[in-house]
């Protein structure tokens, strides 16, 4: 019954976020009471953590898989993603509240872990990027905060991820042209 819990708890969160998680409402689509729910985590907060924990363990197996099959930025790793919409929306999720520290600690952390498993050296080849680590994690970041801002949640397809990435990676591109960043480069 703890796995049921979790299991919709997870796809919960991700489609409803943090502050819609209804322990009542899993209970129905699980047919649990929530006594069961005291039972295996004895507060939501635990449960919170539980979700927390379990994102991290997708995102481990969402690297290991990543690495071995994604060879290009583009088209490959929006592909990829989009055979993972929970997850994608967990992490919109956590996006969005990242004033609570524990989900800004979690989004980083797994957005940090698929930068070093793969992502970012697929985003370096893709543009051509000979930098020092700190500006290429600089610039991938960057990247990241625009492409999650974008994320629908009603249209999670290979297309529309793949077009959010080439736009942000044109602006990305002409960003690095520009004087602004050379000077912040040099200031920071």
């Amino acid at each position: 019954m703890k796995d049921q819990w979790l299991e919709q708890g997870y796809i919960d969160f991700a489609r409803e976020g943090p502050d819609n998680l209804s322990i009542n409402r899993i209970g129905q689509e699980i047919g649990a009471s929530r006594s069961s729910f005291y039972h295996h985590f004895a507060e939501i907060d635990l449960f919170v953590d539980a979700l927390l924990a379990r994102h991290w363990e997708i995102c481990l197996e969402f690297n290991t898989a990543g690495k071995a099959n994604c060879k290009n930025l583009i088209p490959d790793l929006y592909e990829f993603l989009a055979t993972y919409p929970t997850p994608l929306l967990f992490s919109r999720q956590l996006f969005h509240h990242r004033h609570i520290p524990r989900f800004n600690f979690v989004f980083v952390k797994s957005y940090e872990a698929s930068a070093k498993a793969f992502v970012l050296d697929l985003f370096a080849e893709h543009m051509d990027l000979h930098l020092p680590q700190d500006d290429l994690n600089d610039l991938f970041l960057t990247l990241g905060e625009a492409w999650y801002s974008r994320l629908d949640p009603k249209d999670l397809s290979a297309d529309t991820l793949r077009r959010h990435a080439e736009d942000i990676l044109k602006d990305l591109a002409n960003f690095m042209g520009s004087g602004i960043y050379s000077t912040l480069r040099k200031v920071l």
